[in-house]
């Protein structure tokens, strides 16, 4: 039975109250297509991948400008508390100078941890899963200070007694305390902090919360790079783990760095002054953290054709939406450090701003690919007063080429509208769609917008056939729409349909020996950034890889193709922050859910590559990709 002290009531204003939303699963029925990939770009539900083996300790607790709650709200799961024993009361501070008679440890600690367990039916916090414990320094006297520290306890009734409740809170003694021999001293209930170097029997075993240690002990690291004595700091925590107990290092610096290397070194209890940092470097380290189960295999291209001075007739333009570099060098790195797009050797940077602002969406960055005109933020390939700007698959279908475009997503969506419709809102998805009838291009293939799944009626435009799911060859101009479960993400069971019907695509175009243009973009790429999820990230530019190299397999069998992979801008602020390609590991940082105005690969192969080498403006990629065909 749990008793809360009559004081505990009086104190129960001023809690924050959180709450949880839980959402559903994805794809639901009742969702249109925009709802479904809003909902993969802009969700944070958390996705477990399995047991979590670290959890956040509030070092000095006291300090915080609201002890206990500060920590707790932030997610911590072991809490500090230094104390003295002053006239029979424990006083809670880290010197004897700085204790303030309000600040008991009942006052700060125990009963504001009685509160909440009983608002939350018995638990310390609302996720049952999680535990807390109250790690209790005692800074000096402890044979005076622990038995009044027990019967403070037992005050609580089983709250603080793991041996009766096991949705208990445990406390752990550490600072001044007994060696393991003196732990039988004690209830059994109270534990004790461990240290590496001493030797237990079963019994002090039992009476063992964690095993801590002083990290300048092993080495004098300063928080970058990896610390030396690397085998030294290992062989502390493999003690800790062959006693079946977590462990600490107190004395270590508070930056994102020092605790992603001490949590790669296993540490579980993560050691910090500032919990609320803490908390999001946590919370973002289960959505920015991945490790490819296995890698794929990477095609060796030939380079037979690539870079000659030739006359292309075929051009296979493939964008990653959203792919900034460090998409790339992430999704490189859990492949083991290599991608088809990483052995090209043509290799440019591509700036993306827009005509009225400095970060573009995909309309103004997919315009300025396909018109060669800078374009303001929402229009789709018109200047500032609406007039149509031609693309370059209009230009070059008027010299008699075949063109198409597929897209990963709403095939009325920004990117691939570019290159067949003229609209000043990227929104207009009914007009988008109608302009296509009236288009040079052949096919378009992507995912069906909302508002056709409201017309009942719709009957299609004339001379446009309707397929689903794959183009039909032996039809003309047509419109291919995908079905939703070929629209999901690569992690969540999506099959190689881009590679597939870019394959497709170019046996469409190729059926009256005709030079051809096709654009192949890989959308979700650009939902992962904005959602932060680099196992999103990471899966969808494997797939998109996978793509290219069966267009670098074309490439290297036909000397008048060129393939360029590029993005239309960068989604999601993403820098790499630890990785071991070796098994696939990777850690970033995403400083934004929205785009940024980072550089953008271009990797250019086969004939008149070479074009595309250097640093150079969005723009340029429609006047080069002409340049290629003269």
């Amino acid at each position: 039975m749990v008793r809360f002290p009559k004081t505990s009531a009086s104190k129960l204003g001023g809690l924050l109250i959180l709450t949880y939303l839980c959402g559903g699963p994805l794809w639901s029925s009742a969702q249109t297509l925009t709802d479904k990939f809003e909902q993969l770009m802009f969700s944070r539900d958390k996705e477990k991948q399995g047991a979590i083996d670290y959890a956040g300790h509030s070092h000095n607790d006291y300090w915080q400008s609201q002890p206990f709650y500060t920590a707790y709200y932030a997610g911590m799961e072991s809490i500090e508390a230094d104390i003295f024993l002053r006239n029979g009361k424990l006083m809670v501070a880290h010197d004897a100078k700085e204790i303030k008679t309000e600040n008991t440890l009942n006052t700060l600690y125990l009963d504001p941890v009685a509160k909440l367990y009983r608002k939350n039916g018995g638990t310390a916090f609302a996720d049952k899963a999680k535990k807390l414990q109250l790690l209790i320094d005692v800074k000096e006297n402890y044979k005076q200070v622990l038995p009044v520290l027990v019967k403070a306890l037992e005050q609580y009734g089983d709250l603080f007694n793991p041996l009766k409740n096991t949705n208990a809170v445990k406390v752990i003694v550490t600072g001044g305390r007994p060696k393991p021999g003196g732990f039988k001293d004690y209830p059994k209930w109270l534990f004790f902090d461990g240290e590496v170097n001493w030797n237990y029997d079963a019994a002090s075993l039992a009476q063992t919360g964690l095993i801590s240690a002083d990290l300048k002990d092993y080495t004098d690291w300063n928080g970058k790079g990896l610390p030396e004595n690397i085998p030294a700091i290992k062989q502390a925590i493999a003690k800790a783990d062959s006693l079946g107990l977590r462990f600490r290092f107190y004395g270590t610096h508070d930056s994102p760095n020092a605790w992603q290397q001490l949590i790669n070194l296993g540490v579980y209890w993560v050691n910090t002054d500032h919990p609320k940092t803490l908390e999001l470097f946590l919370d973002q380290r289960e959505r920015s953290s991945f490790q490819l189960a296995k890698s794929q295999s990477v095609y060796t291209p030939s380079f037979r054709y690539d870079g000659q001075d030739r006359k292309v007739k075929r051009i296979l333009l493939l964008i990653g939406d959203g792919m900034g570099l460090a998409a790339v060098k992430a999704a490189a790195l859990a492949n083991g450090g290599i991608l088809n797009m990483t052995q090209i050797k043509m290799v440019g940077l591509l700036q993306t701003e827009a005509l009225n602002s400095d970060n573009t969406d995909s309309a103004a960055g997919g315009s300025a690919i396909a018109v060669g005109q800078k374009v303001n933020n929402r229009a789709i390939a018109v200047d500032t007063n609406g007039k149509p700007l031609p693309s370059v698959a209009a230009v070059l279908a008027d010299q008699g080429w075949k063109t198409g475009a597929i897209s990963i997503g709403d095939v009325t969506d920004a990117t691939p509208a570019v290159f067949y419709a003229h609209q000043q809102e990227r929104n207009e998805s009914e007009a988008i769609l109608g302009q296509f009838q009236h288009s040079t291009m052949d096919f378009i293939l992507g995912g069906k917008p909302d508002w056709l799944e409201k017309k009942k009626d719709w009957k299609g435009y004339t001379g446009v056939s309707i397929a689903k799911d794959q183009i039909n060859q032996s039809e003309g101009k047509q419109i291919v729409f995908l079905s939703d479960e070929l629209l999901k993400p690569v992690k969540d069971g999506r099959p190689a349909v881009l590679k597939q019907s870019m394959l497709d695509g170019i046996k469409f175009l190729s059926r009256d020996s005709k030079p051809f243009f096709l654009m192949a973009e890989s959308a979700q790429i650009d939902y992962a950034g904005h959602a932060n999820d680099l196992n999103y990230s990471v899966m969808e530019t494997l797939d998109f890889d996978k793509t290219i190299e069966e267009a670098l397999r074309l490439a290297d069998q036909d000397p008048e193709v060129l393939v360029i992979v590029t993005a239309d801008h960068e989604t999601g602020g993403l820098t790499l922050l630890d990785s071991d390609r070796k098994s696939g590991r990777v850690m970033v940082n995403f400083s934004s859910n929205d785009h940024t105005n980072a550089f953008v690969p271009v990797f250019a192969y086969g004939a008149r590559s070479f074009l595309f080498r250097g640093v150079y403006d969005n723009t340029a990629i429609f006047h080069k990709l002409l340049e290629a065909v003269k």
